[in-house]
């Protein structure tokens, strides 16, 4: 069990915890949306991080991390699991309105 002197010095401590929440609320605008995944609900899509990212063209491409090195890719099938895997997540994920507020509520609550 990681003690909480230790974990404060990993993450940076009370003011850096409620900072970096505090700018995660202030950033959330119809053109960035913030939606929180409450505990419990992640599944097997959120094992990895990646993105996806249109291309001007009206393509698309995805950057999927790994253990060893991200990797870009443009093929279709990786796309298309890119695509279900973050719809997946999504919908177990708060409304934005409700995380922004959770998001604030918990940068007041637990990190003051």
């Amino acid at each position: 069990m990681i003690s909480e002197t230790v974990l404060n010095l990993l993450v940076g401590g009370p003011d850096v915890m409620r900072a970096q929440l505090e700018h995660i609320a202030a950033i959330a605008c119809p053109r960035i949306s913030v939606q929180v995944v409450p505990s419990g609900h992640v599944r097997s899509g959120l094992l990895a991080g990646f993105a996806i990212a249109p291309l001007e063209d009206g393509g698309e491409v995805a950057y999927l991390e790994t253990a060893i090195r991200g990797l870009t890719t443009g093929h279709r099938d990786d796309i298309t699991m890119a695509v279900q895997r973050f719809e997946a997540i999504r919908i177990q994920a708060l409304p934005p309105n409700m995380s922004t507020d959770l998001i604030k509520r918990t940068a007041e609550e637990k990190w003051t």
